[in-house]
């Protein structure tokens, strides 16, 4: 082929010779016969989403433990892909290894609880600004039958059922910012902090976080900004103060 500067095109070094379009057009789609489809998601990614929901929706608690292989069975999977995906999720501190081959939630310390409070107050709140503008119609029915879920569920007694309502409500909110990046890094944090929301149950605090969750949708109806913030900040600091109440200031007592 001779490359042509100034029309910038490919020629024929052989201009006698006509080709045959349909010859190149057959090669290209015999060699894409052998080409495989690509997938959109990896099997290491869904096995990954699936901890991450198992976690968000409040089915691992502070205490229990997992093994690789129970996971591997209940995903019906190799241990590879949940090896992986187990080992992202330690490095960003929602799982650790409890004892031998056992996976479970990482001990928090004091300092800690109250990092990932502060972080939460700033994006959380944030996001419900975000949300409040981003509003719709839907939203505030979806937002009000997510708020009467978590209710059923605190007057139920059920634990991991109000956990799980409690995952949607926020985060319904959350997603009505638009913002995946805000997105990811409040969900990061609750992987880490989401588990330990088992404790609020113990202390009666499920109808108290209720209470100010209906101040949440309140001024979410009402587009009232600075309403739904004060109360997701009130939210986020009273469950904080239950956490670190339990964990550490009755640890110190019965010492």
């Amino acid at each position: 082929m001779i490359f042509d500067q100034k029309s910038i095109s490919f020629q024929n070094p052989n201009p006698k010779v006509k080709r045959n379009p349909l010859v190149k057009d057959r090669a290209m789609s015999s060699a894409l016969n052998t080409v495989k489809p690509v997938r959109r998601k990896t099997l290491q990614t869904e096995v990954y989403q699936q901890l991450c929901e198992l976690i968000l929706e409040g089915n691992l608690a502070p205490g229990e433990s997992i093994t690789v292989a129970s996971i591997a069975k209940a995903f019906d999977v190799s241990p590879m892909p949940v090896r992986e995906a187990i080992s992202r999720l330690m490095a960003g501190g929602a799982l650790t290894v409890v004892s031998g081959r056992s996976i479970g939630v990482p001990q928090l310390d004091r300092d800690v609880f109250s990092d990932l409070r502060n972080v939460r107050l700033e994006v959380e709140s944030l996001c419900i600004r975000w949300a409040v503008d981003n509003s719709t119609p839907e939203f505030k029915r979806d937002i009000e039958r997510k708020l009467d879920a978590m209710i059923s569920a605190e007057r139920a007694g059920e634990v991991k059922g109000f956990l799980h309502a409690n995952y949607d409500f926020h985060f319904a909110i959350y997603r009505q910012a638009g913002s995946p990046v805000l997105l990811e890094i409040i969900s990061n944090i609750w992987l880490r902090i989401n588990p330990y929301f088992h404790l609020l149950q113990k202390f009666g605090h499920y109808k108290i976080s209720n209470e100010q969750h209906r101040e949440i949708v309140s001024g979410l109806v009402a587009g009232n900004t600075e309403r739904a913030v004060n109360a997701l900040r009130e939210d986020i600091n009273s469950a904080y103060n239950i956490m670190v109440a339990a964990n550490f200031d009755m640890e110190n007592t019965d010492a």
